[in-house]
């Protein structure tokens, strides 16, 4: 008998085409020996062109700096600013608890934030670069963009080969990975530093579902073992990774012929890491999901507050629909999905009936064509799984949705790209797959062209706090968050720091209209309750001081709504004190009556609060027969009978003088 001849890559090609020829919409079903082809030495080109553009698209963004959320994962966050040393803290605890120091300020959020796969990475930069290094952080980003590219394409390239005679510029595998780099979507995750979880997470799901392949394919160990390790990783980096879990099995049952046994095997390590990962997390946490605690109050972190069942569906239906329409047409773009730039809505608005209607045909569709090897159907269920964890229809993720959410389900939205332009149009046509042709390429290049602008105006948004709150406001217009969020921008970047008085009274100007549009949307929000009284001090400075009873009346609102509050009660003080001797005495210690005897002795019956305020008027007027009887009143009820008499007394003192 004759040996068996070991397959080459045209003979793998050539079975690929065949399959492929049997069903216009199928995706070709791999034989074993797919990574034989020397990858490096016959892609160098198309490696390259995607690294390139990555830094051509991103490469602005090196020389911003931190940007929101950066403050809670590098420059506040104790752990990582320690440098090596704390790389321990950081895997023993909560992601944002080198930030908030306090266990009680981390349940502000549903589930708890377990990634310290990438504070590991910033504390690695602090220790090798030093502190305060953002650019560092900047290309380092878009250097694992540019991977997570690359190892897309191998990807790809295994499982949709160039076929005999085709173009790898107009393969499937590289039409996705180039719609991958170019897509607009993906610059929150690239050009904010604290999107690295997010690369983070791809980068290693990609290289465990590479590794699984691997093994599938020559049955080697050491494959199966990195795809676990890979796969642990990437839950380190942020838990949607674990949606690989359903991915790759999926992936491999889709795409290869590989035996139920080897592929069951493959399966293994996965789940192996993954019950050690829980374990982990556990003991970080001390929770899974729930931590138990009250839910939170805050609009801000629970958007779905207020609502019904029915209400909250619609409204989630809705952001699924938008994540559809943000896919194929990426504009407008926003970091700011807070209430209510996305709409509460219920089941009579149209929208969140289309998205249903559409995300239940996909469903459905895609359950009944898996079977037949549609890729279609492959990629539908790819974006369904990845997308679910973070769809708020599982686990609340405390936001209506974001464009980062979205960075690992649009693979499937590439993928897609790349079969349709290089695949599935050229039987349309009547042409040859993978060779170039004119509507072909001409409709690629107008995606490509199209989406590469996109990224490269939105990246300049993340340039600093102005810039990108600026682009916010204008497009969210109806988040309470992005109003405030670009009047604190204002204040600390221009406002304080501005000598011309003309200027000020401009921003001034801006300032109020925004915080005053923020409250409106959400009037007990607290964020943009702090940022009022400063607003309001500007104004009675402007003013001459001339409007203390407006003033006193801004101050009291505040108070009412946040009287805990500790940065508003610090600045509140501090501009009392200021005050001092330089405004009326009689309003001065009418509004200190009204704080603290009216509304924290009889209504908050908060005996220490009211003589906090109270003190403010003894020291402002020591013969103010008010004061010192709303001071004998609190004393009484406290149980100090000798303060209250020696209050009693000085009142009756300053009565008959």
């Amino acid at each position: 008998m004759a040996a068996k001849k070991k397959p080459t890559t045209n003979s793998v090609n050539k079975t690929v085409t065949a399959q492929a020829k049997s069903g216009a919409a199928q995706a070709p079903k791999q034989v074993l020996g797919m990574f034989r082809e020397a990858f490096w030495k016959n892609h160098w080109a198309p490696a390259v062109l995607l690294v390139a553009l990555s830094f051509v698209l991103y490469g602005a963004s090196i020389g911003y700096g931190y940007m929101l959320d950066d403050e809670m994962v590098i420059t506040k966050n104790v752990y990582v600013q320690k440098g090596t040393a704390g790389l321990r803290d950081i895997f023993a605890y909560d992601s944002f608890m080198g930030y908030f120091q306090k266990k009680q300020s981390l349940y502000l959020l549903p589930g708890g934030r377990y990634r310290p796969l990438s504070l590991a990475t910033f504390a690695l930069e602090v220790s090798w670069f030093g502190k305060d290094k953002p650019n560092v952080s900047h290309f380092i980003n878009i250097l694992l963009y540019a991977l997570t590219a690359l190892l897309l394409y191998r990807i790809l390239l295994s499982l949709f080969p160039i076929r005999e005679g085709g173009k790898w510029y107009f393969s499937v595998a590289f039409i996705a990975a180039l719609v991958f780099v170019a897509h607009p979507l993906h610059t929150e995750c690239v050009a904010n530093i604290k999107g690295r979880d997010e690369i983070l997470a791809l980068l290693c799901s990609l290289a465990a579902l590479y590794a699984s392949l691997r093994f599938v394919d020559a049955g080697q160990t050491r494959w199966l073992l990195g795809s676990g390790i890979f796969m642990f990783l990437g839950m380190f980096a942020k838990e949607n990774a674990l949606t690989f879990l359903a991915v790759i099995p999926l992936t491999l049952w889709f795409f290869t012929k590989a035996p139920k046994q080897r592929i069951t095997t493959a399966i293994l390590p996965l789940a192996g890491f993954f019950l050690v990962f829980l374990m982990v997390r556990y003991q970080a946490l001390g929770f899974m999901l729930d931590h138990g605690k009250a839910p939170e109050t805050d609009l801000m972190n629970n958007p779905f507050m207020g609502m019904n069942p029915g209400e909250k569906l619609a409204t989630i239906f809705l952001t699924l629909g938008w994540y559809l329409k943000l896919l194929f047409v990426p504009n407008p773009l926003t970091h700011d999905y807070y209430p209510y730039h996305v709409p509460k809505v219920n089941w009579s608005d149209w929208r969140a009936l289309l998205s249903l209607a559409l995300y239940a045909g996909m469903a459905v569709w895609a359950v009944f064509n898996v079977q037949k090897r549609k890729l279609p159907a492959y990629a539908i269920l790819f974006y369904l799984i990845t997308l679910s964890i973070v769809s708020n229809l599982l686990v609340s993720v405390g936001t209506f949705m974001n464009e980062r959410f979205v960075y690992m389900p649009s693979v499937a939205f590439c993928l897609l790209a790349g079969w349709f332009f290089a695949r599935q149009l050229p039987q349309w046509l009547k042409e040859q797959d993978d060779k170039p042709y004119l509507l072909g390429l001409g409709l690629t290049l107008v995606l490509l062209v199209g989406y590469g602008l996109r990224t490269y105006t939105r990246v300049p948004d993340w340039k600093d706090a102005i810039s990108l709150n600026s682009a916010a406001v204008r497009v969210s217009e109806g988040s309470a968050r992005s109003h405030c969020f670009y009047v604190t921008a204002i204040y600390q970047n221009i406002y304080l720091t501005s000598k011309d008085q003309n200027e000020k009274n401009r921003w001034l100007d801006t300032m109020e209209y925004h915080i005053n549009r923020s409250l409106e949307i959400n009037p007990n929000y607290t964020a943009a309750l702090i940022m009022k009284a400063p607003i309001v001090t500007g104004r009675f400075e402007q003013k001459n001081r001339s409007q203390l009873d407006k003033l006193f009346h801004e101050f009291e609102i505040i108070i009412e709504k946040i009287p805990y509050n500790p940065n508003y009660r610090d600045y509140l003080d501090s501009y009392i004190k200021y005050l001092r001797g330089a405004a009326n005495n009689d309003k001065s210690a009418a509004f200190f009556h009204r704080v603290g005897y009216e509304f924290f002795f009889q209504k908050k019956k908060d005996y220490e609060n009211a003589l906090h305020f109270l003190q403010f008027g003894v020291d402002l007027q020591t013969e103010d027969i008010r004061i010192l009887t709303d001071m004998s009143e609190v004393y009484e009820a406290m149980g100090n009978q000798a303060k209250a008499q020696e209050f009693r007394e000085r009142a009756e003192q300053s009565r008959n003088m």
